[in-house]
């Protein structure tokens, strides 16, 4: 099946009630509008929109499963989303290339920014799991300082969640993750 979308600013929202219920179920994606953590068995009750991050449209426009509008009903093309995304999403592409591979890994990848941090990375989904992991970016070429350390360590400790740290190498233009985990001697 594919999913149709209408990019509202810099959001893409899946108006059709059902359609909305199926795409959330199929992997966690987006946030129903109004709604907090939805539970896979509470999807049916819920009857909003769904709301997609322009990130998360990108993935499932590039995985065939979904098409995005206008608001008059044209279909907009790949480079239209990139280009919303490169105008609104600081460093755009590596954030969408870290995402990418999160999901590709099977991983279920949400908004990390109530823990202060890019991403929070769930194994199996909310309300099924805590996410283990908070994921924050470093831009390319800034050097990983005491600070990030410090900040990872106290963040991570606090909500008992390991901590990775995402760059992508000027050398072979790939991502790297450093991960920090809490232990105790």
């Amino acid at each position: 099946m594919v999913f149709r979308g209408y990019l509202v600013g810099s959001a893409v929202v899946v108006a059709d009630i059902n359609e909305a219920r199926s795409l959330y179920s199929m992997g966690f994606y987006g946030k129903f509008v109004g709604e907090d953590k939805v539970k896979l068995n509470e999807v049916n009750n819920v009857s909003s929109p769904l709301q997609l991050s322009i990130t998360e449209a990108l993935y499932l426009v590039d995985k065939g499963l979904l098409k995005v509008y206008d608001r008059d009903g044209n279909e907009l093309g790949r480079d239209v989303l990139v280009k919303v995304g490169r105008d609104t999403v600081a460093n755009f592409d590596q954030v969408y290339t870290i995402y990418m591979e999160l999901r590709d890994g099977g991983f279920v990848v949400k908004s990390g920014l109530k823990f202060g941090s890019l991403f929070a990375v769930y194994e199996r989904g909310p309300g099924i799991d805590h996410a283990p992991v908070l994921l924050h970016f470093i831009e390319p070429r800034r050097a990983v300082t005491a600070l990030d350390i410090t900040r990872a360590a106290r963040l991570s400790h606090s909500v008992n969640k390991r901590f990775v740290l995402a760059t992508q190498s000027d050398a072979d233009g790939k991502m790297h993750y450093i991960a920090f985990e809490w232990f105790r001697a």
